[in-house]
């Protein structure tokens, strides 16, 4: 009743063949609906930039009663700021509100789909694997890759993409917008960005180790439990049941460190970012004081900066946790 060894470091397949079979086997026959829910995503993450662009002409406008430009496309009298502004925000409000519905219905159907696909190929796979291969890993592993494994594939070939695509996008459509309001700010934007993705894939790689761990550890759980209400009989005719609760019990406490270090390093991230972060929302709300006594900055420009910087920020997190979800899904597809 010994849980199968944790695969070693060495046996992982080239990930080219790998995403090439992800893509023949899964995603080749759903890519109309794959691409429609990028494309959601795409403009779910410019919108949402694009929303936060529009603070400077909405204060400018409407509490400073001034002229403004939108986009440096049109311009709106003071007179008329009152319902134009809010008529454009509203507007790409809608936008950005039906792309990501789109986004999630498409992304929903798509992975539980693919979650389904997966699951029925491992088991056809299991049933038609000759015996050798069957008794040497106990049917608690087999059980674990068709509930656990399959479901962190869908969340990496998925969500992951398609977010990673909207969070990415959103980052380039915010720092766009961020070196159009003021390109000196957002050099200065720049210096912390390296910092904050040093700590995020520090954090990132202790997350993909204990993962790992977990879904080995989750393995033996599935083993350890079936070994046992398969044998139940013999337990009890031998009196086992302290013996056998202690079994399980270190592998439920094996299992739960790897799951508590991998909540740890996700928890612990966001806070050290966020103290970069600050530090550099310092340097810039001290240069843009600065500009703004010089009359080079107004008001509006401010709180859209600061807006866009904050956006910068949470997308940048995002877009590293993502690369942490697709090394989990990439994981799970080797197993």
């Amino acid at each position: 009743m010994t849980p199968p060894p944790a695969p070693a470091a060495d046996d992982k397949p080239p990930l080219r063949p790998l995403l090439a079979r992800i893509w023949r086997d899964y995603l080749s026959r759903r890519r109309a609906p794959l691409f429609l829910s990028i494309l959601c995503a795409a403009i779910v993450g410019i919108m949402a930039a694009t929303v936060l662009q529009l603070l400077e002409p909405a204060i400018d406008g409407l509490f400073l009663e001034r002229p403004v430009s939108i986009w440096r496309v049109f311009t709106i009298p003071p007179e008329q700021a009152l319902t134009a502004i809010p008529l454009v925000i509203v507007c790409a409000a809608l936008i950005w509100t039906v792309a990501a519905l789109g986004q999630a219905a498409l992304v929903n159907r798509l992975g539980h789909g693919i979650v389904g696909d997966i699951q029925v190929r491992l088991f056809g796979s299991m049933i038609r694997a000759d015996l050798a291969r069957l008794r040497s890993q106990h049917s608690g592993g087999f059980v674990s890759s068709v509930l656990f494994d399959a479901n962190l594939v869908r969340e990496a070939f998925t969500n992951g993409v398609v977010n990673y695509t909207q969070h990415a996008l959103t980052l380039i459509a915010v720092l766009g917008y961020m070196a159009w309001t003021d390109w000196r700010l957002t050099l200065i934007v720049l210096t912390g960005a390296p910092v904050i993705s040093w700590v995020m894939r520090r954090f990132g790689k202790r997350m993909r180790k204990a993962t790992t761990g977990a879904m080995v550890e989750t393995s033996n759980l599935s083993t350890a439990l079936m070994e046992n209400l398969d044998g139940v009989r013999l337990i009890k005719i031998e009196n086992r049941e302290a013996a056998e609760e202690a079994r399980v019990g270190e592998v439920v406490a094996r299992r739960q460190r790897h799951v508590i270090k991998s909540a740890d390093s996700r928890a612990f991230a966001g806070p050290f970012s966020n103290l970069v972060a600050m530090i550099v929302v310092a340097a810039v709300m001290a240069y843009a004081g600065w500009q703004a006594r010089q009359g080079e900055m107004s008001v509006g420009a401010f709180a859209a900066y600061i807006g866009l910087l904050m956006a910068a920020g949470q997308s940048l997190r995002q877009v590293t946790n993502l690369q942490t979800v697709m090394s989990e899904g990439l994981t799970a597809a080797r197993r």
